[in-house]
């Protein structure tokens, strides 16, 4: 009987967890709404708010599967680009959009649903295998759903002139938690590549802890396929698994005084599997010539570690306060020694672009990082309890409450500085006449035809049906700086006729977009080049298609 009860109370974290997830998405599609209301006049919203051009470069491999490719190549240059490039969480997205003629928005919005659902259900798996009770979860539910850091508080200063949070954006802003995903309530808005591969991270962590306490094989065989599933989904988390089992498998052994071989072997299993993948994505990102760039030219630079620590909010503090009662109250329990090392992990790798270039991608690392503070600040729950609270339960449930809430206050104004900001980025819009040229493009170019416009259209044109683009991406495009400057001359008809003659063979485009103007006012090369033809126009749009010959001669 006591197991039947303690078995639909787990449920029932799990179905109250599910509703947890619905609820943040639809009030994180607030942000959305609010975008697509402000449309400008003859444009209409691209149904983003943020990382627009993050996000077109997804499609670019989501519509390469939607084709049929199973494996992707770079389709934001001109470059020759061989199909070596694998993603199981894009395949899946493309297939599914070529099986039930998704559209891409539609698709977005139903990837959103599902990080929203996996990531909220798989941290409430992970708090009922780590916290004992249900009071715990609960509140540990509500701080990953909801929550966010001190970011209100500086808000509040930064309205006072004490603080500027104005013009530093992104990880430089003193309230990064309202700018960045720093907390799962933003993952779930800005990003579904960060909201859905975070709840496969954290059934990982759920299937290793479980090997820690049965000491059974089949556990960490689990995890070591969970393990691959997730490299194959984010690829940089197979630097943080790849960094966090051998940082677990020292502390035990130091902790222990001892290294049993088949202990140390089976915790191992998800590092071997993951060694394979960390070979191959090193090829990918750091020798291919074509995709080698996108981490030469993805570098960010490094967080101030100070409103990093606020981002953090009261799950940080927490997570402090407990580590600080470690005499008197050991981690006996190997989960919290496992959240521990990956806490750890993730914000040593998180600040690592302090100390070397090479690890410029590293605050792309610690999307997973607020779970393992949240689920180990919470154990600390029954000894505050015990020592200021005892026997006063009514107070006790106010001061949780009151946590929460204070804890959450992030939260509502990351959905309005969202929309803010979302309202005033001109690549969430997109002009009607652009988007009817891009449907003359999706139904007249070829997969192999190269299509040469500046990045926003070059990126738009890989959101909406999967074109080739000459220039689309800020770290995906080789040489994006150089090419971005060129065809702005181009465009502008600053090019003498040899220069552009030169430019465009450089990149060998079937067709080229610019602004539709008057025949007498286009650059010379555009009105006298035999080879170029106007075949699309509008009030705003001119398509021109060269030569079929030429542009694959190249």
């Amino acid at each position: 009987m006591n197991a039947l009860k303690i078995a639909i109370r787990r449920w029932g974290i799990v179905m109250f967890a599910a509703g947890l997830g619905a609820t943040v998405f639809a009030a994180t599609q607030i942000s959305y709404w609010i975008v697509a209301a402000n449309t400008p006049e003859k444009h209409a919203p691209v149904g983003l708010v943020s990382l627009a051009m993050d996000i077109y470069s997804y499609y670019s491999f989501i519509w390469q599967a939607a084709d049929g490719h199973w494996l992707f190549n770079n389709a934001m240059t001109s470059e020759p680009c061989d199909r070596i490039f694998f993603n199981l969480q894009w395949l899946l997205l493309g297939k599914c959009m070529a099986w039930f003629e998704w559209t891409p928005q539609f698709t977005f919005t139903l990837w959103r649903f599902a990080g929203a659902i996996s990531l909220v259900v798989a941290f409430a798996v992970l708090s009922i295998q780590v916290l004992p009770q249900t009071s715990q979860r609960i509140v540990a539910l509500l701080m990953c759903a909801f929550g966010g850091g001190f970011g209100w508080f500086i808000a509040l200063l930064g309205d006072l002139g004490v603080v500027d949070t104005s013009d530093t954006m992104g990880l430089k802003n003193p309230a990064m938690d309202l700018i960045t995903a720093v907390h799962p309530f933003g993952q779930i808005l800005k990003n579904p590549h960060y909201s859905l591969p975070h709840g496969t991270f954290l059934l990982f962590a759920c299937a290793f802890i479980q090997g820690e306490r049965t000491r059974k094989m089949r556990w960490y065989a689990i995890a070591a396929i969970l393990a691959v599933i997730q490299g194959l989904f984010r690829p940089y988390d197979v630097i943080s698994i790849s960094a966090l089992i051998p940082i677990y498998i020292v502390t035990e052994f130091v902790r222990n005084r001892s290294l049993a071989a088949k202990t140390t072997m089976n915790r191992a299993l998800p590092l071997v599997a993951s060694l394979p993948l960390l070979a191959y994505f090193y090829y990918i990102f750091s020798i291919h010539d074509v995709f080698k760039w996108w981490a030469i030219q993805g570098k960010q630079l490094p967080t101030p570690a100070t409103w990093h620590t606020l981002s953090l909010g009261l799950a940080g503090l927490l997570f402090l306060y407990r580590l600080s009662l470690c005499k008197k109250r050991p981690f006996t329990d190997p989960a919290d020694r496992f959240l521990i090392a990956l806490a750890t992990t993730l914000l040593a790798l998180y600040h690592a672009n302090h100390i070397s270039d090479a690890f410029s991608f590293s605050p792309q690392i610690a999307i997973p990082l607020l779970a393992p503070l949240i689920l180990v600040g919470l154990s600390a729950l029954p000894y505050i309890r015990e020592r200021y609270f005892n026997n006063r339960h009514k107070m006790w449930f106010a001061v949780l409450c009151a946590f929460v809430v204070i804890n959450s206050l992030s939260s509502p104004l990351y959905v309005v500085w969202s929309a803010r900001i979302g309202q005033d980025t001109p690549r969430n819009y997109a002009r009607q006449t652009d988007l009817d040229a891009m449907n003359w493009l999706k139904k007249n170019a070829r997969e192999s035809d190269v299509i040469l416009s500046n990045d926003v259209i070059g990126g738009r044109i890989s959101f909406s049906h999967g074109g080739r683009v000459a220039l689309g991406h800020w770290a995906l495009t080789p040489h994006v700086k150089k090419l971005k400057k060129q065809f702005a001359r181009f465009a502008a008809g600053e090019f003498s006729p040899r220069k552009a003659k030169r430019f465009i063979d450089e990149i060998g485009p079937r067709y080229i977009y610019v602004a539709n103007i008057p025949r007498e006012k286009r650059p010379i090369y555009l009105r006298r080049n035999r080879d170029l033809r106007r075949v699309y126009f509008n009030q705003d749009v001119a398509i021109y298609e060269l030569s079929p010959r030429l542009a694959l001669a190249r």
